[in-house]
């Protein structure tokens, strides 16, 4: 399964406040292709009301998450986590 630590919780809640969504939304982990045309694939974030029908859908650290049916598998095991750089706060896979 995948680990939301407990500060990318944390900005991800600070995210749905800024944005006004409801207490009860969650955190949509999708994929996105890279315009490179290389194939590959980026990890996206949207908040949501619900998870798509496919989700794979589990509580951390008191937030929703939603994982997209095709990352499950790729990010098992995986932990996101948040790197404190110049620029400011950004997620990152451990």
């Amino acid at each position: 399964m995948l680990t939301i630590t407990k500060e990318a919780a944390n900005l991800f809640t600070a995210l749905k406040v800024a944005e006004g969504a409801p207490d009860d939304a969650g955190i949509r982990i999708l994929s996105r292709d890279v315009a490179n045309g290389s194939g590959e694939v980026a990890v996206g974030f949207a908040i949501s009301d619900d998870p798509a029908p496919d989700d794979e859908e589990f509580e951390q650290e008191g937030l929703r998450i939603f994982v997209e049916d095709a990352l499950v598998e790729t990010l098992e095991g995986s932990i996101l986590d948040v790197r404190y750089a110049s620029e400011g706060p950004e997620l990152v896979w451990r």
